[in-house]
């Protein structure tokens, strides 16, 4: 079995995501981030992850869904041109198979930002699987707030 389609999938909200699985450096119980000053508001802070500081972004804030605060389970950790990033997730669900062929790429859907890391949609566990590139989700953040 290629690792090249071997897809990570994970929850955020009642939402079910896939990624790469090559995209992922490693899965970590989540910890609650130390707060760092004058950051966009999905940069929830920073943690130690064996002696290096690694920057935290909430999924569930990144999306656009509500937090609840108490549904914080996981962290996927990946290594992106900017760094290593953690995306705090609310469950980690498995890792599946899907072939190129059966994602629908880049639905037709029409928003207000900017949306390069997503892939497409495909159909796994009787249910539709956003597929988000991680790396090019985490890695494309403007981190530092606009002062106004």
């Amino acid at each position: 079995m290629s690792h090249e389609n071997r897809y990570l999938l994970f929850e955020v909200g009642k939402e079910l995501y896939g990624t790469p699985l090559l995209d992922v450096r490693e899965v970590v119980e989540y910890q609650e981030p130390k707060f760092m000053p004058n950051m966009v508001s999905h940069f929830v802070g920073v943690i130690n992850i064996r002696g290096s500081i690694v920057g935290v972004i909430d999924l569930r804030k990144r999306f656009g869904e509500k937090t609840d605060g108490n549904t914080k389970t996981a962290m996927l950790v990946s290594d992106t041109p900017q760094g290593t990033i953690a995306a705090i997730v609310d469950r980690v669900d498995s890792v599946i198979s899907i072939e190129k062929e059966s994602i629908d790429e880049k639905p037709p859907v029409v928003t207000s930002v900017k949306q390069d890391y997503l892939t497409g949609v495909a159909k796994a566990k009787e249910r539709l699987v956003t597929i988000v590139e991680l790396q090019r989700l985490l890695g494309s953040e403007n981190l530092v707030a606009k002062a106004s």
